[in-house]
Parts: structure tokens; C-alpha cells; sequence
């Protein structure tokens, strides 16, 4: 690991405290799969704007595994706390885990799909994202399918349809 490597990583972990401490101070803007079984709930860090945002992430449990997902913008998660795989498919189809710890950090396109997959519990990031560049979906075995036909329509953040593996 190079000297500015390793400086960036201390420094992230060194901020990852006061960080997670802004969720202790008002409950979450947004939790995503309801309140009783949450799978994140999410801090804005900055008022939301059409821009660029700031989100505090609190990974309850791992990515819905039928399908891979992109997302509308482009996006940096830097690890504060905990561990997750990331699934991710190369060209060829070659299915890809990278295991990620506190202090790592992920730049992804927009059309990047991938899936989290949490290790030894919840885990925190800080999620900065570009302004919207397209409709996000899933990558389902029959193609790409956006995230309202995957989802409850009443209740996003919940698996509805899904990936229509049980459609007749």
C-alpha cells in the first residue's frame, strides 16, 4: 500500500466516528424495507440537491441476492464500519467478490451493477453521488428490469416482482 494510501485510509478512519455519531443525533431521513425488518436506513449529510449528495448508510443486512443493481448517478462508498462483499459481474460474465473493510473506498458508473453482501453484521458507509443520469434497475437472468417493476410499488425499498422468476 503507498504512503497516500495509507494516509487516506487513517484519515477516513479517523473520521468515521463523528460521522456515525450524526445518526445518534436525529433518527434516519430515509429507511429503506420498512421499519420492522430495515435493510438501510440513510442520513442525509447535506440538504439534497439535483448536484451532488452526501448520504450516511446503515447497512442492516445485505443486498436482495436474486438480482444485481445499478444505480441512477454515479457514486463513491467509503467504508466507515464493518465489512461487505461486492458482487459485481466482468465482461464474459464472470461473477467477481471483492471483500471491502473499514477505510476502502469504491467509485462506480452509474450503470455499474453490483450487489452487497454483509460479513459479520451491519456496516456504515458514507455514499456521495452525482447528479441523476438515468433509471436504475436490476440485472435479472431474462435482462435489465427497472427497480419499479422489481419492487413493491406501495413500498419500494421491499422485493415485490422481482426478477419475475415465479411469473407464469
Amino acid at each position: 500500500m503507498m504512503a497516500t494510501e495509507r494516509v487516506l485510509k487513517s484519515v477516513i478512519l479517523r473520521l468515521a466516528p463523528r460521522l456515525i455519531a450524526l445518526s445518534e443525533k436525529r433518527p434516519p431521513n430515509v429507511t429503506i424495507g420498512g421499519v420492522a425488518d430495515p435493510y438501510m436506513r440513510r442520513w442525509w449529510v447535506i440538504p439534497r440537491n439535483r448536484l451532488f449528495n452526501i448520504y450516511l448508510h446503515h447497512f442492516m443486512r445485505s443486498d436482495d441476492d436474486r438480482a444485481l443493481h445499478d444505480h441512477p448517478w454515479w457514486n463513491l462508498s467509503i467504508l466507515l464500519r464493518g465489512r461487505y462483499v461486492e458482487h459485481t459481474i466482468s465482461a464474459g460474465g464472470i461473477n467477481q467478490r471483492v471483500e471491502r473493510r473499514a477505510g476502502d473506498r469504491k467509485f462506480r458508473l452509474a450503470s455499474a451493477a453490483h450487489r452487497i453482501e454483509l460479513v459479520d453484521g451491519p456496516c456504515w458507509t458514507l455514499f456521495i453521488t452525482g447528479p441523476t443520469l438515468r433509471t436504475w434497475g436490476f440485472h435479472c437472468p431474462r435482462g435489465w428490469i427497472p427497480w419499479q417493476q422489481f419492487t413493491k410499488p406501495e413500498q419500494p425499498g421491499e422485493i415485490g416482482r422481482g426478477c419475475g422468476e415465479f411469473d407464469q
